[in-house]
């Protein structure tokens, strides 16, 4: 192809020109000029098949892809194998590689523009690469050896590819080597973006600000705080919302299944934009440093996420105790200090240059304290006189984390698994693991901050009660072995019951998402794979089941035909949210509504937004006639009657009065978007969707939605994964993102295509199986 048509062709993918006109300019037809464009997407493809020379290697490594392009590395000696997998990875996600790293960096804006300086500033205020650079300093021998093969694999590939992916073209820049600290940089970003989560704290200072004791703590309980992961002591005391963004888990023990062996299955939900974060993959390494073990890996780092060996699986959830505390800091009387016991000192002044494409460079001056950076700029004001705030966060200890994932990757049994979880410092998870000898297990892992004062919102740092004493012992998190239920499940949900002072560290998520969970494990006598993956596609919101009826029956004695029809609608609604319903449309329009009402009874206007969502257990104590204080004076069929007027209006203004237009799936749409879809053109070529799914925010179908853009799908479950310990080998995952980056690739879209349908692909290990469906071998020889 020459360099005029291939200019001609970027030009029209671009949609900088028509597809007519380029194909014009360089004296083509259509025709001729569509299939130059399939031959340059086609040349961006990876070399999967025959044998390349790698000089690092000590020995032969192969790549096997099968007919959904899991790649399945083979090699005889540690380096050669994590060699083998960046070099996989690179070929199959160079372009998001780089993505990630720049992302935990604080560098999109240099590629992407000035839309994207706020995250910048963000990652570069919380210093994510100043932790991954300290953490390789403190690196052990493994870690070490692991991160630069992983890394000379990435610059392998790079090195050697013909054509870098589409994406380096459009934005017309090369990638920049790999190196150990991007492994670790990505990794701690996953940990912020886990634990980070400072809105919830302006929240709960904005409870804590204009609320009592007794209104507070129902202000910051959970719904269905009955339903804990460990059963007992009654319901939880303390809790959140939630968000769309959390993830489940359940393991089914060996005497609920037909296989007489447990089945685990996990689903991490993610905003929809990070969908293709998980590379799946299949490690096998031979002699002394011996492991198997299949799943997904967070890209660009060395361990599985989620995933299974022969003989071991796991699956996580995020557990929401709290990691990071801000604390309200009093300037010095000099400026550049800041008052620290009973004198000043001087902030640590860091200075750092953004590079903005397309725009001025931007200094950044971070100021730091002995605590952490100063971050109120990207908290929340709760009041107009907002504070200088300064952060503490446990992801920034100068560790990679990654000892133990590379140890599970060895793990033969529940008791290895669980002492390997012993050295987990981040994030704090939900661990839910099984064995082939039938043992489950779940176990609380990460380093959770033990304060002596136990309460969230902003802390004060003088004073004894807010400061760290260190972290919680491993053995008194929360954790569980083999049940007599035989079965355990998470999902973000509290841990425990009762008023345990462990509970105010969290935001923990409504029950609602757990209960479906514990109903459909209990209500089938003997479980196969089929059935345990079948939860994920549940989309029966467990409020709606209590409330939606309750709501209806108030609508249906409203005062006009338009209220009464909402009552109808919702009274004759079993909850689920599929994508020909239209009560998800009202019932969800209507919980927004209301809770704006609930906010208001005792917040000031400029917080109602802000602290709306905390409010979901209140609201549904309210109608449910458990709280009578919170809106005392006033009938609360009226309010309800007023928030079915908010939303009827609100309908309309939004969507539209015709009932049609209401279905569930006409307005709850995914689109797995890229951030290069900025034209009509690039977004036909790289996005795939919008597409009509069930579920919804709060669903164990997880499918968060905004309602910005009433009700398009912001967040949801990224992967899925299902594994029979009778047969692990044959075990089945799905990622929403796709396996390929490449948009040329069928890679691309097919994983989509299977996580709409609520279906998978199998996910094998045993070699005989890869090679029954195998698209490709790569020989890497030394």
């Amino acid at each position: 192809m020459t360099e005029e048509i291939r200019r001609a062709v970027l030009a029209s993918i671009k949609g900088d020109v028509s597809a007519e006109a380029a194909a014009e300019s360089v004296g083509l037809s259509r025709k001729q000029f569509s299939e130059r464009k399939r031959r340059y997407l086609r040349g961006k493809l990876p070399m999967i098949d025959g044998e390349i020379r790698a000089d690092s290697l000590d020995g032969p490594v192969e790549i096997l892809r099968d007919a959904w392009g899991v790649a399945h590395i083979e090699a005889n000696c540690l380096a050669d194998g994590f060699f083998g997998l960046g070099y996989a990875m690179a070929q199959d996600r160079l372009w998001q590689l780089d993505y990630m790293r720049r992302l935990a960096c604080g560098r999109l804006a240099e590629i992407l523009g000035a839309d994207y300086l706020e995250q910048d500033r963000l990652h570069r205020t919380i210093g994510l690469k100043r932790s991954a650079d300290a953490a390789m300093d403190e690196a052990g021998d493994e870690v070490r050896l692991v991160l630069n093969s992983l890394a000379s694999g990435i610059n392998a590939h790079t090195q050697a590819c013909r054509e870098l992916p589409l994406e380096f073209d459009l934005l017309e820049y090369e990638p920049e080597p790999w190196t150990t600290a991007a492994s670790v940089a990505v990794w701690k970003w996953r940990w912020w973006m886990l634990t980070g989560r400072l809105n919830i704290l302006s929240v709960a200072e904005a409870g804590r600000t204009h609320l009592d004791e007794d209104l507070y703590r129902r202000f910051m309980s959970c719904e269905a705080n009955e339903h804990t992961i460990v059963p007992g002591d009654g319901p939880a005391q303390y809790g959140g919302h939630d968000t769309g963004e959390g993830s489940n888990n359940w393991v089914v023990g060996g005497s609920r299944t037909q296989s007489g062996k447990p089945i685990l299955a996990t689903d991490p939900h993610n905003s929809v934009d990070l969908s293709r974060q998980w590379y799946q993959a299949q490690l096998t390494i031979g002699g002394a440093s011996g492991l198997d073990a299949v799943g997904a890996f967070f890209l660009g780092t060395p361990g599985i996420y989620l995933g299974h060996t022969r003989h071991t699986a796991w699956g996580v959830t995020n557990h929401t105790a709290s990691a990071r505390d801000v604390y309200v800091e009093t300037p010095g009387q000099q400026d550049g200090y800041y008052v620290n016991g009973d004198g000043e000192r001087p902030y640590e002044e860091i200075e750092e240059t953004i590079v903005v494409r397309d725009g001025d460079d931007e200094q950044l001056s971070i100021r730091q304290t002995d605590r952490g950076p100063l971050v109120q700029d990207f908290v929340p004001a709760v009041d107009e006189d907002h504070p200088l705030l300064s952060l503490k966060w446990n992801g920034s200890a100068p560790t990679t984390g990654f000892e133990s994932m590379l140890a599970l990757l060895r793990s033969s049994s529940c008791d290895d698994v669980e002492k390997t979880l012993e050295q987990w410092p981040f994030p704090i998870l939900n661990f839910l693991f099984a064995d082939d000898k039938g043992g489950i297990g779940y176990h609380v892992v990460g380093h959770v901050p033990d304060r002596p004062d136990v309460r969230v919102g902003f802390k004060d740092p003088e004073a004894a009660g807010d400061a760290w004493t260190g972290n919680y012992a491993f053995d008194a998190l929360p954790n569980m072995r083999d049940p007599e239920r035989d079965w355990i499940a998470t999902a973000n949900n509290p841990p425990w019951g009762g008023d345990h002072p462990y509970l105010k560290l969290g935001s923990w998520a409504d029950g609602y998402r757990f209960r479906r969970i514990k109903h459909r494990i209990e209500s089938e006598a003997q479980h196969d794979i089929d059935t345990v993956g079948d939860i994920h596609a549940d989309d029966i919101h467990g409020r709606a089941e209590d409330l939606a009826s309750i709501v209806g029956r108030i609508a249906l004695n409203g005062p006009n035909k338009q209220i009464r029809e909402l009552g109808e609608i919702l009274t004759e609604w079993d909850g689920s949210y599929g994508v020909d319903e239209i009560a998800p449309t009202v019932f969800s329009a209507f919980w927004n509504q209301w809770l704006r009402r609930v906010a208001k009874a005792r917040f000031p206007d400029r917080l109602v937004t802000m602290v709306k969502d905390r409010c979901g257990a209140v609201g549904n104590a309210i109608l449910q006639g458990r709280d009578t204080t919170w809106m005392s004076g006033c009938s609360i069929d009226q309010e309800v009657v007023e928030a079915l007027r908010d939303t009827r209006t609100w309908i309309a203004r939004k969507i539209g009065n015709r009932k049609s237009w209401w279905r569930w799936g006409k307005l709850h749409t995914v689109t797995f978007g890229h951030p290069c879809a900025t034209t009509p053109e690039l977004e036909k070529l790289l996005s795939v969707g919008p597409t009509e799914t069930a579920g919804g925010t709060g669903t164990v179908r997880a499918a968060g939605h905004s309602l910005v853009r009433p009700f398009r799908v912001t967040g949801l479950s990224t992967y899925r994964m299902v594994v029979d310990m009778g047969r692990p080998a044959r075990s089945k995952a799905t990622a929403a993102g796709g396996q390929s980056g490449h948009p040329g690739s069928r890679h691309y879209r097919t994983q989509s295509e299977l996580w709409l349908k609520d279906a998978y692909h199998p996910l094998l290990m045993d070699r005989r199986d890869v090679e029954r469906d195998l698209e490709g071998v790569l020989a890497l020889t030394p």
